[in-house]
């Protein structure tokens, strides 16, 4: 049996939900992957109760329906305990999340190609067959073990052949967009009728074509609610299914939500497009917007640009600076150009958080700052960042910052009244970092800002850079955390299965040390760069757990325990594990433990704790590690060389509770990685995998962010994301 000593946290491995044919006892399951699905959908989306819901999934062949212990069971299975918050709170709730989802062009198109491609759905809903065209796929398996092969509601998206057609215009948000489809509503629709849900079915009116049948079936089922209620249900049983193709389709149409490969961020092949050490768009940048919007060359990445979500087809409020906007200067812009602010001007923040200092750094002005910063007008604001955590000095143009001696003059002086040189930004860079990206040699870093010889201010970014790399002390590390031990020449040969677990009791063994050992040296990183913080977050706890994450025979069940001991497995999701996960992280952050150090990935403490902490039993726990971490200055708006916030990681694992802990610790809603997603972008790139559990997970992620609560939109502009 395998024997482990302290445990660890990595995410265990969880087995498919079943889906298919047969239960283990060989009788048809209640519950195929299409019935779970739906029931997840309907759970997130709407207010129904979970009756209701199930009567619903099974309308076909209610005789044959699981009973509603069956269904709790099921539901806690897909999205683990007290889903109850997930659940809309009302009509509102409801109509705001189905509004979002209607945003969303791949699902929406996917949607559409199921109610024009599938001859069966299409029978069903008495629209006229005919053979499928050759890039309709199969669709999913009806919901009843009865009804299998004879009618799916749901199936999958097509492999469209041309990509999805865009406004030619700038777009400022989602709402703002036409409806992707053509088709005019039938007389009863009147979807301007329909209260919370006249937008959902305004941009679903493709969707709608069904018997008279179908329709009341669902009539039956919700006797007293309206009609734009049974009719927006019926649309997202019926249409709003979970595309089940590979992560590798062709599709134009989900080209654009399937992630990029990452070179860094958890989830490894599920993360996006990196940026060099130059990150765009930053609110320091809207300070040159005018040079921006006017030039010609688009700032962000290729992947942005393609997608539409880049500055390029964002509108701009004039009023959102009073010294910039889109065709120039504006007036007070031009008297800061020509002459010295007043104390006036001192009081004045553009809706980025930007002060005239920034504009002045920005625009190139760094002959006027000295004489500013003298005249002491400024200190109130000398140390304000705007909202990606920008200084003035950060921004300033990267040409006035290669000139070394002028910059150092600068930088004492802004010293000597106040300023914070160890400031960072959301990516982790003082103005050491902004020196080292301008080109400036580390021995004039070191001139300039002596203070990076210090072990801690000599931080690394999230792209993996130090200010002065050449003058990093050798860090102290245990020998046995850098190599693997040597092998023991009396010890008899292994076979490579030995040698594998060994390997792998090795690599959980090491991380456990580096936890340890942080107590006494917080500034300790192992071979990748990660702190102690780091590594807890990715040590797994138990030996159940270890067990499970690398497939190990976990040794034959307690014949004294009457052979349960499946059900009484100590795992990482439990709450022993987790409430232990949580003194080591106390004593970690109260030992001084940095909350924000970026490890060698360009992945914070808080990002690898979104990422890993398990959700499956505890559900109480992992949020207050979360809770800690930010209280000790872990800080949610920080973002990986990516361009993602510990929300996006969050999301992009599926982990609902983190996901809802960081927006209410004040983690945007809007933010943009790289490639420009939104978090429901994410959302919706992750449901391209077909089981139920996970698809339940992400459209559980996705339906709250886009809640009352969450506020989250599908297409954020560059202005949503970092306005104040």
């Amino acid at each position: 049996m395998l024997q482990l000593s302290p445990p660890r946290l990595a995410i265990p491995a969880s087995s498919p939900s079943p889906s298919g044919a047969s239960t283990p006892t060989g009788r048809p399951s209640m519950w195929t992957a299409s019935a779970q699905r739906k029931m997840a959908r309907l759970y997130v989306y709407t207010t129904l109760p979970l009756e209701v819901i199930v009567k619903l999934v099974h309308y076909r062949f209610p005789h044959s329906a699981p009973g509603l212990d069956s269904a709790n069971k099921k539901l806690s299975s897909l999205l683990d305990k007290e889903p109850r918050w997930l659940h809309p709170r009302n009509e509102s709730d409801m109509g705001r999340r189905l509004t979002q989802l209607s945003n969303s062009q791949p699902r929406l198109a996917s949607a559409e190609e199921i109610a024009s491609c599938s001859p069966l759905a299409a029978a069903d809903d008495g629209i006229s067959l005919s053979p499928p065209g050759p890039f309709c796929v199969k669709s999913e398996t009806p919901t009843s073990p009865m009804a299998r092969g004879v009618s799916p509601s749901d199936s999958v998206p097509s492999l469209l052949g041309s990509p999805l057609p865009f406004s030619t215009s700038p777009l400022s948000s989602t709402e703002n967009l036409p409806s992707l489809f053509s088709g005019a509503a039938s007389h009863d629709e009147r979807p301007e009728d329909a209260g919370a849900f006249s937008s959902f079915l305004r941009r679903t009116t493709c969707l709608s074509a069904s018997t008279e049948g179908t329709t009341e079936s669902f009539r039956q089922i919700l006797r007293g609610y309206s009609d734009p209620y049974v009719r927006t249900v019926k649309r997202l049983v019926k249409r709003f299914t979970a595309p089940m193709t590979a992560r590798s389709s062709p599709s134009p149409l989900l080209e654009g939500s399937v992630s990029r490969l990452p070179s860094s961020s958890p989830g490894d092949q599920d993360g996006p497009s990196t940026f060099g050490d130059e990150p765009r768009l930053l609110p320091g940048d809207f300070l040159s917007l005018d040079l921006l919007v006017g030039g010609g060359v688009c700032c962000a990445l290729p992947e942005a640009h393609r997608r539409r979500r880049c500055i390029c087809f964002d509108q701009f409020d004039d009023d959102s600076s009073p010294w910039i906007n889109t065709g120039g200067l504006t007036s007070a812009g031009q008297r800061l150009m020509a002459m010295r602010p007043t104390r006036a001007d001192f009081d004045e923040v553009d809706s980025f958080g930007n002060t005239v200092l920034h504009f002045l750094a920005a625009r190139g002005l760094m002959e006027l700052l000295p004489q500013v910063l003298q005249a002491g007008f400024c200190d109130a604001i000398l140390n304000d960042r705007n909202t990606a955590g920008q200084t003035f000095l950060h921004v300033a143009k990267r040409s006035e910052v290669r000139d070394v001696n002028r910059f150092h003059n600068l930088l004492y002086l802004a010293f000597c009244r106040g300023f914070d040189v160890g400031a960072v930004d959301v990516y982790g860079r003082s103005i050491s970092h902004v020196l080292r990206v301008a080109g400036v040699s580390s021995e004039a870093i070191l001139r300039i800002c002596p203070h990076v010889q210090a072990r801690r201010f000599n931080s690394r970014d999230a792209f993996g850079a130090k200010p002065v790399q050449e003058h990093v002390a050798l860090e102290h590390r245990p020998e046995s955390m850098d190599v693997d031990p040597s092998p023991d020449p009396l010890r008899p040969a292994t076979t490579c299965t030995s040698r594998s677990i060994d390997g792998t009791i090795t690599r959980e063994a090491r991380l456990l040390e580096v936890v340890r050992l942080a107590r006494e040296d917080p500034l300790l990183e192992d071979e990748d760069g990660r702190n102690g913080l780091h590594c807890l977050a990715s040590a797994t706890l138990s030996a159940d757990s270890v067990a499970d994450k690398y497939g190990l025979d976990p040794g034959p069940a307690d014949e004294a325990a009457g052979g349960r001991r499946k059900a009484e497995r100590q795992l990482d999701s439990g709450s022993a594990a987790l409430k232990f996960r949580l003194s080591l992280a106390t004593g970690l952050v109260e030992a001084g433990v940095e909350a924000n150090h970026y490890d060698g990935r360009g992945e914070t403490p808080l990002m690898a704790f979104a990422a890993e902490l398990p959700e499956e039993g505890d559900h109480r726990t992992g949020p207050e590690i979360l809770a800690l971490l930010i209280r000790h200055g872990a800080d949610v708006r920080a973002r990986n060389r990516s361009g993602e916030t510990a929300l996006h990681v969050a999301v992009r694992r599926g982990r609902k509770l983190a996901m809802r802990t960081l927006v209410e610790h004040g983690a945007s809603v809007h933010a943009r990685d790289a490639d420009g997603r939104s978090v429901l972008d994410v959302a919706d790139a992750q449901m391209l995998a077909g089981d139920p559990r996970q698809y339940a997970r992400y459209e559980a992620c996705r339906a709250w962010l886009s809640s009352s609560r969450g506020l989250a939109v599908q297409r954020p502009t560059a202005f949503d994301e970092w306005r104040r």
